[in-house]
């Protein structure tokens, strides 16, 4: 014989299981973003925190986005440090890698113009067109140079994820992070982060 639920008992049931549901999946994002976070803290570094720099291979600028051709406030900084911690290792050249989807939007061309305006060296840089995401960037590095010993650069909060991918990828890599100044929209570029570390987390496993 079947007990019937009263229509209040039910949607209250409805209520309370659907509760559960949203408090497991988001105790789970937590969870794996803690993870993502905790496992990559001791690879990131301050500019001039890091040691051995005659042993790097490439230093890597994540692209970030432009404005009518120009970096935006976090690419430039990413591209200031990236310049910066390069003349500190002998031997090291400069990746760029972002979002070449074609004349109209050219992230790495502006990337490459921005460090020939400070004087950069032009023959010290290397260029990844190909970068749509940051799982793209890690894995046309680990492609291209398998056995390089390199540093991510990003500002921090982005950082985790990035030296996440290339442990997962087997990238021997450390990373520098770029915060010299607040950005706006903060907050929601680290609210999405947390998504973006749940997805990269179940995909490079």
């Amino acid at each position: 014989m079947k007990v019937k639920l009263k229509p209040k008992k039910r949607i209250k049931l409805i209520i309370l299981s659907l509760f559960i549901i949203i408090w497991l999946i988001g105790a789970y994002a937590l969870t794996v973003n803690f993870y993502v976070i905790f496992s990559q803290d001791e690879k990131i570094f301050s500019s001039g925190e890091v040691t051995e720099t005659d042993s790097i291979d490439y230093v890597v600028v994540l692209g970030c986005g432009i404005k009518d051709g120009k970096p935006s406030h976090m690419l430039e900084d990413r591209l200031l440090e990236g310049m910066a911690v390069v003349n500190e290792c002998e031997n090291a050249k400069l990746i760029l890698t972002g979002d070449n989807s074609g004349p109209e939007y050219n992230e790495v061309g502006a990337m490459v113009e921005f460090c020939l305006e400070k004087g950069f060296e032009e023959d010290r840089i290397v260029t990844d067109d190909s970068g749509f995401s940051t799982g793209e960037s890690m894995e046309n590095l680990f492609r291209d140079y398998p056995s390089s010993r390199v540093i991510i650069i990003t500002q921090k909060y982005h950082l985790y994820r990035a030296l996440y991918i290339t442990e997962r990828l087997g990238i021997d890599a450390v990373g520098v992070y770029s915060n010299p100044r607040q950005y706006r929209n903060q907050l929601y570029f680290s609210l999405r982060e947390v998504a973006a570390r749940n997805k990269d987390f179940l995909k490079y496993q």
